[in-house]
């Protein structure tokens, strides 16, 4: 069986894009009305006697990129190089183009547009690993001649993350935190990457989160005040800086769109705790100018809180496909919620989150194997061997007609250190692979043990779920037991908020009726 549809819990990490689409989105600039800490500026000067000795487009884009970071967009020599590489036309990068338009302030409307998101027409075509090894090594040329340049760094670690290769995109981004360890895009991008690849120990996330503590430009930053708070909160602490975190927002010093993310991740923290209405008064002021990350974020937390709610939402926040599909998603606006499942993955190609929800509404509700197994053979390229999408995958294999591959895939799991939910789903997987290979015994006795499972763990959900998953299957091989099953889902509740549990229970209730 898969696993749910949603997450359960969501915190609101910093998404990563690169440093080009992050700029045009606005996250990089200056954040207030007060001077920052002189001592956390880089200066630019290197970086202009660079491209004032080699006027190339390399040497401009090096000078736009630091200029950006450092709110040096004004000075007369990085307006020059950004012309520079305007003018070059197609034989200048998107990146580099991208970059020069935000410094001049052209087309910033459609900077993002060259994405075509909604020109997608193959899952498997999102992810072209030929190209972003071309990239790599372009990259990585680059790198030879501008060891220090930390962007770089961060860039590779990310095209790293997207085709699987973990270790290279660790030492990618320790690499650039050992050059600039109080950088805001640096710091942001290391938040989400260390987040991705933690394990259970959570020696990735702590390595991130001493650096955030540590960094004086947590204190006043409230984009990285933003991601601390969020780390802490994943780890089940409380921060030291959640008052820090109230001084900002009330401060009146601060750009209310630096302000969002800071003012969900306060409101997500109120709701954990329990204190709803302080949570809804937090959750409503992020959505005055929100991103969209903040915007999901108050998404997943209607989901927790019926009563945080707005009448109107914001319109016209770029990337905004998360909560696009999950609003959707919730509205049962399902086919509108898997166009842009298909846009969030797009956008996020290393995360794991849109697979995993694309993948279960293609094949539960929308009843498209296909989709699904596109999904999820889109997510093994970010995500080679993790054992929760080959369990999905293994699973529309079956409901596809083809166990065979679904059981070929099952057998290369790897067992140790699974928690309890994958462990028991590969069980009932195994079992639905089973049952279409006509090895009804077999199929059976594994969903038997499913179902015992989760009785004596007490996760009736997941319990549900398996025992509607093996109704489904016996009663296409066995209709005699027709009486014995209806009176067995019939003690499913009907109001049950899973909407996986709601369909599977329709699904076999349908079937019954045709018997």
């Amino acid at each position: 069986m898969a696993n749910i549809i949603l997450d359960k819990e969501r915190r609101l990490i910093p998404n990563w894009r690169s440093f080009g689409k992050t700029t045009v989105l606005g996250e990089l600039n200056s954040f207030s009305n007060i001077k920052s800490n002189e001592n956390l500026v880089f200066g630019i000067d290197d970086y202009l006697i660079d491209w004032k000795a080699n006027k190339s487009a390399a040497y401009a884009s090096d000078l736009l990129s630091a200029a950006i970071v450092n709110n040096f967009t004004d000075d007369k020599e990085v307006i020059s190089a950004a012309n520079f590489i305007y003018n070059l036309g197609d034989r200048a990068t998107k990146s580099q183009i991208k970059l020069a338009e935000s410094i001049l302030n052209r087309n910033s409307n459609d900077i993002i547009e060259f994405d075509n998101f909604d020109k997608i027409d193959n899952l498997l075509d999102v992810v072209n690993v030929i190209s972003i090894r071309e990239k790599i090594s372009d990259l990585k040329n680059v790198l030879k001649k501008y060891p220090n340049n930390a962007i770089l760094y961060v860039e590779l670690s990310r095209l790293y993350s997207i085709i699987g290769q973990e270790d290279k995109s660790i030492s990618s981004m320790k690499t650039a935190l050992h050059i600039s360890n109080d950088n805001r895009f640096i710091l942001r991008s290391a938040t989400r990457l260390f987040t991705h690849v933690n394990y259970d120990d959570d020696e990735n996330i702590n390595f991130i989160h001493r650096i955030l503590k540590k960094t004086k430009a947590t204190l006043f930053d409230p984009w990285l005040l933003s991601a601390e708070l969020s780390l802490a909160t994943l780890k089940n602490q409380n921060s030291k800086f959640i008052k820090q975190g109230y001084t900002l927002i009330n401060s009146k010093n601060y750009d209310l769109f630096s302000l969002t993310e800071l003012q969900s991740s306060l409101a997500t923290i109120e709701l954990l705790n329990g204190s709803h209405k302080k949570s809804r008064e937090l959750f409503h002021k992020s959505l005055v100018k929100p991103n969209d990350n903040s915007l999901a974020q108050f998404e997943w937390a209607t989901t927790k809180d019926d009563k945080i709610k707005l009448d109107k939402l914001p319109a016209d926040i770029k990337l905004d496909f998360e909560a696009k599909a999950i609003d959707s998603f919730n509205s049962k606006k399902y086919d509108e919620s898997i166009k842009n499942a298909i846009k969030w993955f797009a956008d996020m190609p290393f995360s794991k989150r849109p697979i995993m929800f694309g993948s279960n509404l293609a094949t539960i509700i929308l009843k498209d194997h296909q989709l699904s197994i596109d999904f999820l053979n889109s997510g093994l390229i970010s995500h080679p061997n993790d054992p929760q999408i080959i369990n999905n995958l293994a699973y529309s294999f079956s409901l596809n007609n083809e166990p065979t591959k679904a059981l070929s895939l099952l057998n290369k799991v790897n067992t140790s250190d699974l928690d309890y939910t994958t462990e028991v789903c590969l069980i009932a997987t195994r079992g639905l692979a089973q049952y279409k290979l006509g090895n009804i015994e077999e199929g059976r006795n594994l969903y038997m043990e499913a179902i015992q499972s989760t009785k004596d763990k007490n996760e009736r959900e997941l319990n549900w779920i398996a025992i509607l998953n093996f109704a489904r299957e016996e009663l296409l091989v066995n209709p005699k037991e027709k009486e014995n099953l209806s009176a067995l889902i019939d003690k499913i509740p009907d109001d049950s908020k899973n909407v996986e549990i709601t369909t599977l229970k329709k699904d076999v209730k349908e079937i019954i009726e045709q018997i």
